[in-house]
């Protein structure tokens, strides 16, 4: 998953938007040496994103990018998931899009000063700059994925892999999405009372 699902589902379990956002970054084992309620972020993160990984629905919208794409289509379908949760967004929260993104990138820079290194600057960037609300247009989302792509070890122009879903694979990607997404917040959800229960004294 990307950035706002895990913005989503942090606020959904009522864990740590930071920590959960410093999964795509922390590798290795856990404790980090960082606050309990950032570890416990970054571990719900592996946990998303295991149990999205190796979902059908997540397998099948992979499965619709021929080569060269497929390689990549982890990181497109991850991207895409954020642009339908953009779409579909009053769905899953009470709260409107717009005003969820400025509480959640004030949390986020507020946390800044609390990490020994700071924020990554992908992070920071995001942030200052309101990456999130360009995913919600087609453009905004393949500029997304160009930017993914030019950072690869060999550079590849990312965003031409969603013209390459027509618009009956597009229309069934999304629907997996919807299908999927409530079991992965159920799933979140789960999985951070397992864990808290666990850690209580």
């Amino acid at each position: 998953m990307n950035f706002l699902a895990h913005l989503h589902l942090a606020a959904h379990t009522q864990s740590s938007l930071t920590g959960n956002l410093l999964g795509d970054f922390i590798k290795g084992p856990l404790p980090t040496g960082l606050a309990a309620h950032f570890d416990e972020g970054v571990w719900l993160h592996r946990k998303i994103d295991a149990f999205t990984d190796a979902h059908p629905e997540h397998r099948a919208a992979v499965a619709c990018f021929a080569p060269p794409w497929r390689r990549f289509g982890g990181i497109v379908v991850d991207m895409l998931y954020d642009h339908w949760l953009c779409c579909h967004w009053q769905q899953f929260s009470p709260d409107p899009l717009p005003r969820f993104l400025q509480q959640s990138y004030g949390q986020l820079l507020a946390d800044h000063a609390r990490l020994p290194d700071g924020l990554p600057m992908p992070l920071r960037r995001m942030a200052e700059q309101d990456w999130i609300a360009s995913y919600r247009h087609r453009e905004g989302l393949s500029q997304a994925l160009n930017g993914i792509g030019r950072r690869l070890r060999r550079p590849l122009p990312l965003g031409q892999a969603l013209a390459t879903l027509d618009e009956g694979a597009w229309h069934a990607c999304e629907q997996g999405f919807v299908r999927f997404y409530p079991q992965l917040m159920e799933h979140s959800a789960q999985q951070l009372v397992h864990y808290r229960a666990t850690r209580a004294p």
